[in-house]
């Protein structure tokens, strides 16, 4: 049932951080996950993006590893930053096991954020942050796979709103579990140990 909400959640931010949030309050208590249950929903199989160090990258790439896939720009005065900081707080808190663990930011902004610049801005993250750009019809497809709402501001040159969400996909790269901007790092490090065990 989860899945299938999760599945027509609206395009709008305001809309689609309502419906996740109300998603995330309805799951039965006996759930053992912090995220928004997503299983089914088919998000991130079709991407085909590069890497911050020019190489092409694909869901192949990332089998055998937990992603954690996070959509934004390198410009973004706030919400991008924090969230990479709580994927960061979450990795640390792992352990060794982070290394079985990929962060992946994938930006909105093709005009900016060439590999050159995802690498410069994901250096003080971590070597588990890997980041994507693309042309704008690559990157475009890569949020329609993950149905991710980005828009660039009126006026703007450098500046989008976005969708906050991060997804969460399994080792065998199905999707698992969807965050909002109020999961943790304590939340999403405990999924990601149980996901881990699975």
């Amino acid at each position: 049932m989860w899945a299938a909400l999760a599945r027509a959640l609206p395009r709008g931010p305001l809309l689609a951080v309502t419906a996740a949030l109300l998603l995330s309050a309805c799951q039965p208590e006996s759930t053992p996950y912090f995220g928004v249950d997503i299983k089914g929903a088919g998000y991130g199989q079709q991407w085909a993006l590069i890497d911050q160090n020019g190489q092409p990258r694909t869901p192949a790439d990332f089998r055998g590893k937990l992603q954690l896939f996070y959509f934004g720009f390198t410009q973004c005065p706030d919400i991008c930053p924090e969230t990479l900081g709580h994927l960061k707080s979450a990795l640390t808190l792992l352990g060794p096991q982070r290394d079985q663990v990929r962060a992946l930011f994938v930006t909105v902004d093709a005009d900016t954020d060439t590999p050159a610049v995802l690498k410069s801005y994901l250096a003080g993250f971590g070597p588990d942050f890997i980041g994507l750009t693309g042309t704008q019809t690559a990157l475009a497809a890569a949020a329609k796979d993950f149905r991710v709402y980005s828009k660039r501001k009126e006026g703007s040159a450098a500046s989008f709103e976005h969708a906050g969400f991060v997804y969460l996909l399994d080792r065998t790269g199905a999707p698992r579990l969807l965050y909002g901007p109020e999961a943790t790092p304590a939340g999403m490090a405990s999924d990601l140990k149980r996901l881990l065990v699975e």
